[in-house]
């Protein structure tokens, strides 16, 4: 019983499709296989494992012989590929040398991924791990065994989000992903490394939300971070992104006071595609923290809008103040305003103190400030929902 007597391109062919018809784990338990480490067969943009569809092939071809078992192989794995590609079939191998061929590997373990879907664009635990999209119990995956190869901190892999922590951090457009906080702090700091490596090289990870006993998957690319508040920016799609945004760039662009790409998806649900991004240029921009409350707890900070996102304001940082939720809401609610000549904060009149709102340091004093036409403008906006409409047109 040899590995070398398979010929048969149709018995191949069978054990495919018993693996698609019963799953990848009840195949290889069903026969005493384990999951492919390195090699793996490529067919109608699935993957399967190279070793256990060989050997169940055999059993096919050779039925009088049966399977050839996980310990039956003569020549290991090198003359299992050799029988495979033999027969015209393609076996690819997962240990890349090169950042290209680490991506074009990354994309076909993405198309495999979405062959292999249910009809909720749902797919099975093992699927995710057979072809190492993800392999771990924490939240980011980097397997520095093999990517060590293309970057020496490994680069990460898959990110899974729980949504247990920070639910309100991911929509249908990308994450703020947070850095991992545990008791390995090393560790925490060799994936967080390894997921800067994904930006700075432009390859893909895997973002594994859990549904039950199944798993949504999504394609994303790592567009910058700030290492104040610990988020990283991760964006959905196809492509990577055109820039990384490591640092404040925010002063290197003309200043737009409107525009976005705010839309309506189907009755009162907003789609706010650019507001994980805001966010994060705006705690690059000045910080994560409330320059008002003194608060610097970022999971507690917002991004604030001065013309406000519903008003078409842009999402330029320059746009932006960190504030903590509470001051958000007050701000948004017209309770009080930012003067743009003295940069100081204002409550109104009929309303809550400036104290009584948490405001302990009502002037501005930070190292760059927001653009003067948006606070002018939103200054403006209170004066006029605050009934001193003619104080604004005396600005103007």
């Amino acid at each position: 019983m040899r590995i070398q007597d398979l010929t048969s391109a149709a018995a191949v062919e069978k054990a495919l499709g018993e693996y698609d018809s019963v799953g990848g784990q009840a195949f290889r338990g069903r026969y005493g296989f384990g999951p492919s480490t390195q090699y793996y067969l490529s067919h109608v943009d699935r993957l399967y494992d190279a070793k256990a569809i060989a050997g169940v092939a055999y059993g096919y071809q050779r039925p009088s012989d049966g399977p050839l078992s996980n310990d039956q192989f003569s020549g290991g794995e090198a003359a299992t590929n050799r029988v495979l590609r033999g027969m015209g079939f393609t076996v690819l191998d997962s240990h890349c040398e090169t950042v290209d061929a680490e991506r074009e590997w990354r994309l076909t373990v993405w198309k495999n991924l979405l062959s292999r879907q249910d009809s909720s664009g749902l797919v099975t635990a093992d699927a995710v791990r057979s072809v190492g999209a993800y392999g771990n119990f924490r939240g980011i995956w980097a397997d520095k065994s093999r990517t060590k190869r293309i970057h020496t901190d490994g680069v990460a892999i898959g990110l899974k989000h729980t949504g247990q922590h920070y639910p309100d951090d991911l929509d249908e457009n990308g994450a703020l992903y947070h850095y991992p906080v545990t008791r390995q702090r090393g560790r925490d700091l060799g994936e967080v490394k390894a997921t800067k490596a994904a930006a700075t090289l432009q390859l893909p990870l895997f973002v594994i939300t859990e549904h039950g006993d199944r798993r949504g998957v999504r394609l994303a690319w790592v567009e910058g971070w700030e290492d104040r508040s610990s988020l990283f920016l991760v964006r959905f799609g196809e492509a990577p992104p055109v820039q990384v945004i490591d640092r404040d760039l925010s002063e290197e662009q003309g200043f737009k006071l409107e525009g976005n790409r705010r839309r309506r998806r189907s009755g009162t649900v907003v789609d706010r595609p650019d507001q994980a991004r805001f966010k994060l240029e705006v705690f690059q921009r000045y910080g994560p923290c409330c320059p008002l409350s003194g608060i610097a707890v970022p999971q507690m900070v917002e991004a604030a809008h001065l013309r406000g996102d519903a008003d078409g304001g842009s999402s330029d940082a320059r746009n932006g103040l960190p504030m903590n939720a509470a001051l958000h809401r007050a701000f948004d609610a017209h309770l009080f305003a930012i003067n743009p000549d003295t940069l100081t904060a204002e409550a109104r009149q009929d309303g809550p103190s400036l104290v009584h709102m948490g405001i302990l340091h009502p002037k501005l004093t930070l190292d760059r400030l927001p653009h003067s036409d948006a606070l002018r403008w939103r200054y403006n906006e209170w004066l006029r929902c605050t009934g001193r409409e003619g104080e604004a047109q005396a600005d103007r």
